[in-house]
């Protein structure tokens, strides 16, 4: 009995060990490629959230929808957006042909940049990145503007970086929160994510928080 409780611990040990390497190395993979990657992702983002802005305000001048998006008035910020709609198909088109397709490559890219160094999360990025970032910038965008064929695997990640802390709670809740099909609220709740609902309690707006 002794003997097979020895082996366990010697087998639990080696395991631990092996687990903490293994992370080790991808910290120092992380931080030899932190430009590059950095500058992959921030790429990703402006080009995902210009093309989403366009969709609303109809350019992709930054200075009209900043100003937009200061206004104090909800109902003028709405007045402006539904002013300008779309006389045509293009919205639909834009979606189809830019929004979808990027959507997917940049979800694939953060599926292989985790795999190999590890979830990027801001707090990781902003402890070897020196230079800039975008406003509001961070990687967890993308699985939140992924497509249900890559859920599954966005589950096994989250799962997996959360409990070695290259996730932090706020884009583990709200990537779950995104991959229950935007339903399960307990996910938001769980992890002190504030969000507004609708009438019938779905989410409809999402304050996102960062991991400290």
């Amino acid at each position: 009995m002794k003997k097979n409780l020895l082996i366990l611990s010697f087998g639990l040990i080696m395991t631990f060990c092996y687990s903490q390497e293994k992370l080790d190395i991808e910290e120092e993979r992380f931080k030899q490629q932190i430009d590059t990657i950095v500058e992959e992702l921030k790429f990703n983002y402006e080009y995902d959230q210009a093309l989403r802005e366009y969709i609303i305000y109809k350019t992709f001048d930054k200075s009209v929808t900043d100003s937009i998006e200061s206004l104090e008035n909800e109902k003028d910020r709405l007045n402006y957006i539904f002013s300008t709609n779309f006389k045509s198909d293009l919205a639909k088109r834009i979606w189809k042909e830019f929004i979808h397709p990027s959507d997917d490559k940049f979800t694939e890219r953060l599926i292989a940049i985790s795999d190999s160094v590890g979830y990027p999360s801001l707090k990781r990025i902003k402890k070897y990145y020196d230079s800039e970032l975008p406003e509001e910038f961070n990687p967890t965008i993308f699985f939140v503007h992924s497509r249900e064929k890559y859920w599954k695997k966005i589950n096994e990640i989250a799962e997996r970086e959360f409990k070695n802390g290259n996730m932090g709670k706020c884009d583990y809740g709200y990537i779950r929160w995104h991959t229950s099909s935007r339903k399960e609220n307990k996910y938001l709740d769980e992890y002190g994510i504030k969000y507004g609902a609708n009438s019938k309690g779905r989410a409809v707006y999402i304050q996102t928080c960062e991991d400290k």
